[in-house]
């Protein structure tokens, strides 16, 4: 599930040529699933004793801790100058990303039509590329 939204990390097993294992690969997929499901409090413990017990490396646990950053964000905490775009949908500003995209995934346009649950979407994660642009 989290692989086919794209969420980054979640196709690692996937990737990996049969007959090889990574450290800590059925950690890792616990906690990606974990991610997926919304679940950051859980996830978040998970990364921090796999972390400390060395199942899972550095570079990874942070990869994790970024998405779950992402993926909590709310649409009101994004830049103010990313507010002000024509049809900003301020109903969502208590709304986060993962929130955003369950409803996009379950075609629930009763908060939000379709294309205003994907500009939310798009200024959560894309915030700091269309910073970039309007400066």
């Amino acid at each position: 599930m989290a692989c086919a939204r794209g969420d980054e990390g979640a196709c690692e097993a996937d990737e990996l040529e049969e007959g090889t294992r990574v450290k800590g690969g059925t950690v890792s997929l616990r906690i990606w699933a974990l991610i997926a499901k919304g679940e950051f409090v859980e996830a978040q413990a998970l990364i921090a004793e796999s972390t400390a017990a060395g199942l899972i490396e550095q570079q990874q646990a942070a990869r994790m801790l970024e998405r779950i950053t992402l993926l909590s964000t709310r649409l009101g905490q994004i830049p103010a100058t990313l507010q002000r775009v024509q049809d900003f949908p301020s109903q969502l500003r208590e709304h986060s990303l993962f929130q955003i995209k369950q409803l996009l995934e379950n075609k629930d346009y009763t908060l939000a039509t379709q294309a205003q649950l994907k500009l939310a979407e798009k200024l959560i994660e894309q915030q700091d590329r269309l910073m970039g642009k309007v400066q």
